[in-house]
């Protein structure tokens, strides 16, 4: 993994993932706050689903690259939690949709303090690669999770 130049929302944000994505799996779990792989790759799944829809419509002008940083950060979340929980299940919608987000994580890299139509257009291209390989993951999420 970079490192980017805003290191304190990166931080920030990861850990508001991992704790949105602890809360997400401990409603998922039974009695015992057992989780199942499959109740944990539902639950990363439903994630995916509402963190790409919001770098989807994301503002890049008016959010600025803390927003997009902040987008980023929880995919990243959301796909390791796949990556644990669903290899057997969708092992390689999850590879493409890893090496989508390694493309849009190179473009943010790449974003200086000026938006540029160049880095704009390499954001949007990777965007829209992950909504790609992101769509490719729910018809797998549709079969499996209740």
């Amino acid at each position: 993994m970079t490192t980017r130049r805003f290191p304190k929302v990166r931080s920030s944000a990861l850990v508001v993932g991992v704790a949105l994505s602890v809360a997400a799996l401990a409603g998922c779990g039974s009695d015992d706050d057992d989780v199942s792989p499959e109740e944990a790759f539902c639950a990363a799944g439903e994630s995916l689903e509402s963190d790409v829809s919001s770098l989807a419509s994301l503002d890049l002008i008016a959010g600025g690259t803390d927003a997009l940083n902040e987008s980023v950060d929880a995919i990243e979340a959301d796909i390791s939690a796949l990556q644990e929980s669903g290899s057997e299940v969708a092992s390689e919608e999850i590879d493409a949709l890893q090496s989508s987000f390694d493309e849009l994580d190179d473009a943010v890299d790449a974003l200086t303090d000026d938006i540029t139509v160049e880095n704009s257009t390499a954001i949007v291209t990777a965007i829209t690669n992950i909504g790609t390989s992101a769509s490719a993951l729910y018809e797998t999420l549709s079969t499996t999770c209740p």
